[in-house]
């Protein structure tokens, strides 16, 4: 006979009685109903709360990713946008972007031809330094920014023996260079050239070593450059003139368009400071600290006025400017010196050779009485001169 609870009995399923109602409980029913749906609640917060962190922490790691190649590549199409050249993917974003926003492309309609050059924005007010020759009769200058704006400038004023030129055109609150210091770098260092292309808005940048400052450069020209910043380059600026920068973005010095025929140091005048690299060649620049003193000179007064003392003169084998002549009614005349006399100190600092009393006289203005030490036929004693202008 078969069981009561057998399946088979056709009496169905019996549901078993409430719990209270019955004197034997299964151990699952010890803690109640409720007791067992919080459990298994538990087990499912705690569950989902961890699916939650980890879907969290994927979405973050995720989102940095993503971050990090959109801020990859976006500052990789910044610099593309600015800069061009060999050496454009060596200086820091910031600095590119300040340097191509200073530095800005002139395109000079001549007589003859169209020249495009290089300059650099001194004042927010648009006044841009560059080289004077390429300026030469030129029919119109028109300044091209990196923005795209284009300017028709006027020639402030031009220093001529020293290839400089202030020119100026009508805008406000433009990017201006910050002037660095060349006394700062060492023989060896890098440094940057910075010019504009013909055809390009962007800045071109190439890497440059460091030489010598305080260099003397005779041009193809017959003339004479002093106190110049001399560095080697590997890659040639598209431009007649370029700028000379650090890698923090100062600007230490401004190129001449000028060829050098011979270049040598103040210090030692019979050996150049030369460094010789794989197809290098030497460029000089101005001094940021000469080439601004000239513009503020040309934007005051729109000229430059220098202190003149009146005598040609040549290096000295001795060490000093051997004088080789004296002009009529000059300051040197009038202080009694004259052809033969050799000149080895101005104000206590001394005169290596003429370069270096061309230097030395740029600390001066018109009217100021200096002290002249000189030797005579092998004795020495001393003058003072009033310097006069020269312009």
């Amino acid at each position: 006979m078969p069981f009561p609870d057998d399946p088979d009995d056709d009496a169905g399923f019996i549901p078993p009685l409430p719990q209270d109602d019955r004197l034997w409980r299964h151990p699952s029913e010890m803690d109640g109903p409720q007791a067992l749906s919080s459990a298994r609640y538990r087990r499912s917060s705690r569950s989902g709360l961890a699916a939650f962190i980890l879907i969290l922490v994927i979405a973050i790691g995720t989102g940095i990713a993503a971050f990090g190649t959109f801020h990859s590549g976006g500052a990789a199409h910044d610099r593309t946008a600015v800069a061009s050249g060999p050496g454009a993917g060596e200086l820091p974003d910031e600095v590119l972007a300040s340097l191509s926003s200073a530095v800005v492309q002139i395109t000079i309609d001549g007589p003859v031809i169209v020249t495009v050059t290089t300059g650099v924005m001194i004042r927010p007010d648009g006044h841009v330094l560059t080289a004077s020759d390429p300026l030469n009769d030129a029919r119109s200058i028109t300044v091209t920014l990196i923005d795209g704006r284009s300017f028709n400038a006027t020639v402030v004023g031009t220093d001529p023996s020293d290839d400089i030129a202030v020119i100026d055109i009508e805008a406000s609150g433009l990017t201006t260079a910050v002037a660095g210091d060349v006394g700062s770098l060492a023989q060896g260092d890098t440094v940057y050239v910075v010019s504009r292309t013909e055809t390009d808005r962007r800045a071109w940048v190439a890497s440059a070593v460091f030489q010598s400052s305080g260099m003397r450069v005779d041009t193809t020209d017959g003339m004479s450059l002093h106190d110049m910043i001399g560095s080697t380059l590997e890659a040639t600026p598209p431009t007649p003139s370029a700028v000379l920068c650090t890698r923090s973005g100062s600007v230490i010095g401004l190129f001449t368009s000028r060829t050098s025929a011979s270049s040598r140091t103040i210090a030692t005048t019979s050996v150049p400071s030369t460094l010789t690299l794989p197809t290098s060649h030497t460029e000089f620049a101005h001094s940021i600290s000469w080439v601004t003193h000239v513009a503020d000179d040309i934007i005051a007064t729109g000229a430059v006025h220098r202190a003149w003392l009146g005598i040609v003169s040549t290096d000295a084998t001795e060490g000093g400017a051997l004088i080789q002549s004296v002009s009529a009614k000059s300051p040197a005349e009038i202080a009694g010196l004259a052809s033969g006399d050799r000149i080895t100190a101005l104000e206590k600092r001394p005169i290596r050779n003429s370069s270096d009393l061309v230097v030395a006289l740029r600390q001066f203005a018109a009217n100021d009485s200096v002290t002249i030490e000189f030797n005579r036929q092998g004795s020495a004693s001393s003058t003072t001169v009033r310097l006069i202008d020269r312009t």
